[in-house]
């Protein structure tokens, strides 16, 4: 681990990729210390600093991704099923619809014709 100062205003490191701040000492993995100092992002510093933590993130399992994929399609399916089932029920109120506004026509020239005759 090194101590470092940091001289950069827009410098960014550790768990979250937190803002360091200009002017704060550091401590950090060597390896890292010495690429900021030569990008001229920090100086070696002796005052006692703040441990920065870095994190490295692990990819997830492939099962758990296979398994999130069947109850993805699973879900595709039922929706699929329920989309089919509400075209279905529209129709058919569309048809009972339909045949309701016929018997009311029918209906309505069936007394045109009798107030004719009457």
């Amino acid at each position: 681990m090194a101590l470092v100062k940091i001289l950069s205003t827009n410098l960014f490191a550790g768990a979250g990729f937190q803002k360091l701040e200009a002017g704060k000492v550091y401590d950090v993995d060597k390896a890292i210390a010495e690429k900021w100092i030569a990008d001229g992002k920090a100086e070696t510093s002796k005052e006692k600093g703040e441990a920065l933590q870095f994190e490295v993130a692990t990819p997830s399992a492939a099962a758990d991704t296979s398994a999130l994929q069947s109850q993805l399609d699973e879900a595709q399916a039922a929706l699929k099923q329920q989309q089919a089932d509400a075209e279905a029920k529209e129709k058919a109120h569309a048809d009972a619809l339909a045949a309701e506004t016929k018997r009311a026509d029918d209906a309505e020239a069936a007394l045109a014709e009798a107030t004719k005759k009457g």
